[in-house]
């Protein structure tokens, strides 16, 4: 089969324009309105931990690791809510009649939603809360809030004088892509409330997780109470045992599986 049946640059081009062209006030407005909202919710948190930040060197990088997270989950909000169309019986036919192949139109959604907006993203995180932190005040505790240091993203791997292990910075980056990519196949996957669905997915398998896990330390560890976790993880390398290579492997490959499962589940709904 030509390669051309399923990438084609013009036809990619133009499926691109469209939805730029359709979607660009909305696009604008959200950005927008997502800077907003890093700034205020930003600046709130940082005003409540003002007094620790200061005082503390930890707490900083702990209070930026935190609004960063909740950053994060907002961004996973506009990538699990990819493929819009899909959500509504009229605009899914015409938006599986579009005159564009299954990758072309999986690909778009991913460009725009990942590839182009995350790193968006990360620009507008940096830019709100230093904002946030420029605006802070002394305030009652009359606390100098210039002693706080501006964020950088170095932060977030950065303990008391010291970077992470290289492992837990790759199990980060890649942990959150494959997250991001999780909720993105969701789109495909549910027809309509696909991320509260996906989320609500991802609850119940990570909580059926741990139940399991506590059932067997029940079982092989007698002295293991009902609610404990026990683990034997066995030493692989210096810094690296079984447990951390797994979560490492998990988040380094899984998001192969979910992109795959977006694709061929766009590409079903077109059968």
């Amino acid at each position: 089969m030509p390669l051309s049946n399923y990438f084609n640059i013009k036809r990619f081009s133009l499926l691109l324009q469209q939805d730029l062209l359709i979607n660009r006030t909305k696009y604008l407005l959200g950005i927008l309105g997502l800077g907003v909202i890093t700034y205020l919710f930003t600046y709130w948190l940082l005003n409540q931990a003002k007094g620790s930040m200061i005082q503390n060197e930890y707490s900083v990088n702990q209070t930026y690791m935190l609004c960063f997270m909740f950053y994060m989950m907002i961004v996973g909000v506009v990538i699990g809510t990819a493929f819009p169309d899909l959500t509504d019986k009229i605009k899914t036919a015409n938006y599986l009649l579009t005159p564009a192949s299954t990758f072309e139109k999986f690909l778009a959604q991913f460009l725009l939603r990942m590839g182009l907006f995350i790193p968006i993203a990360l620009g507008i995180f940096w830019i709100a809360i230093r904002l946030a932190k420029a605006s802070l005040i002394p305030g009652d505790s009359g606390l100098d809030p210039s002693l706080i240091p501006y964020f950088e993203f170095r932060l977030l791997i950065t303990g008391v004088n010291r970077m992470w292990d290289t492992w837990l910075i790759v199990f980060m980056i890649f942990g959150i892509f494959s997250y991001g990519c999780y909720l993105f196949s969701g789109a495909t996957y549910f027809k309509r409330y696909a991320l509260i669905k996906s989320v609500i997915f991802s609850a119940v398998v990570l909580g059926s997780s741990i139940l399991f896990m506590m059932f067997l330390s029940n079982i092989f560890y007698s002295q293991t109470k009902f609610f404990d976790i026990q683990l034997q993880p066995i030493k692989v390398t210096e810094n690296l045992d079984s447990f951390k290579i797994a979560v490492l492997g998990l988040a380094l490959f899984s998001w192969i599986f979910f992109l795959a499962i977006a694709y061929f589940k766009l590409k079903e709904k077109e059968a």
